[in-house]
């Protein structure tokens, strides 16, 4: 069975705060509750790594209110894939909107109902877990670049633009013979078997933000 995120609430509403769990715990959700801010980060920075988790957040909480934990989930990097569904209660709704515009996934307005929460909490378990697996495709590129040596990363970059062995010998100021070598290695490395795939896996190493410059440090030892 695939792993879902966990629903991460907080609320700091004894009564919102029970009932919400027990109606999430009975449509099959994992769900961790909090009643403040700080103590939903505290139990965040315990939790097990790489965190699946989607945080439902009371909009209007002391001391520190939804606003500031979404702030402190962005500085923290947690939102790069875990998404934001914010409570709003009146008064609070430009506030909410505001959050969206921040990047939270959406706003349900209370008094909940389950027409309107739960399939914003499907909806963003999907999306969570499509960030999740970009993210798990994008470190296992990083990975693959930084298996090759600094010579081997030149010459990738090279193949990758259509250059022949011979021009990149000339531009490396190496034996076409060591150019081979390395492009044999690089393809071996990268699990590519053609230049049109290596440009491929380059492309979207460069699509995960990875830094594919030949200055990147290589392993250690790799050669």
């Amino acid at each position: 069975m695939t792993e879902i995120a966990s629903i991460y609430l907080c609320d700091d509403e004894d009564d919102v705060r029970g009932g919400l769990s027990f109606l999430l715990r009975h449509c099959g959700f994992a769900v961790q509750a909090f009643a403040s801010g700080s103590a939903l980060l505290e139990g965040i920075a315990l939790a097990p790594t790489p965190l699946r988790a989607i945080f439902l957040l009371d909009l209007d909480m002391p001391p520190m209110d939804g606003d500031a934990v979404h702030d402190q989930l962005i500085a923290r990097g947690y939102t790069q894939c875990s998404p934001v569904i914010f409570l709003s209660g009146r008064g609070t709704i430009a506030r909410a909107v505001s959050a969206v515009n921040k990047g939270a996934l959406d706003f349900v307005e209370k008094p909940l109902t389950n027409d309107t929460l739960l399939p914003l909490l499907q909806r963003a378990t999907t999306l969570e877990a499509q960030r999740f697996a970009e993210r798990q495709r994008c470190d296992f590129l990083r990975f693959m670049w930084a298996k090759l040596s600094q010579q081997q990363r030149k010459v990738a970059l090279l193949v990758a633009a259509g250059d022949l062995n011979k021009t990149i010998a000339s531009k490396l100021e190496i034996v076409e013979r060591t150019v081979e070598m390395h492009r044999a290695k690089t393809f071996e490395k990268l699990g590519v078997d053609s230049p049109a795939a290596l440009a491929t896996t380059i492309a979207a190493m460069k699509a995960c933000g990875i830094e594919c410059g030949a200055d990147v440090p290589a392993a250690v030892g790799d050669k």
